[in-house]
């Protein structure tokens, strides 16, 4: 049996708590768009959809939590923060953070 790395060694990565637009109503269909913009910003690994909530804010958007690797970090934070991403595509950064706990817990998602 292999031996597992050590903490330090394991590659590290942030969570990113997003808004979702109430077009997207499926776990697949946001999978398929997280793909797209991968490829588009030609992320280096491919981000992993960790949460996909349903339930509607005020505004009729939903909320999830993405992973991505931290050399992606930056690139892909900036993108979802832009002022109109919401509407061009279907998403968009509310929060981040080292520890999906606290991403979890600004998002109001226990699980």
């Amino acid at each position: 049996m292999a031996r597992r790395l050590s903490k330090a060694l394991r590659g590290k990565r942030r969570w990113i708590g997003i808004q979702i637009s109430a077009d997207i109503s499926s776990r697949a269909k946001l999978k398929s768009i997280i793909e797209t913009i991968a490829s588009e910003l030609e992320l280096s690994t491919m981000p992993k959809l960790m949460d996909f909530d349903q339930r509607v804010y005020s505004n009729g958007c939903g909320t999830g939590i993405i992973q991505v690797k931290l050399p992606d970090y930056n690139k892909l934070r900036e993108y979802l923060s832009s002022a109109n991403s919401l509407h061009q595509i279907g998403m968009s950064s509310l929060t981040s953070s080292g520890k999906i706990r606290l991403v979890r817990e600004r998002l109001s998602v226990v699980n």
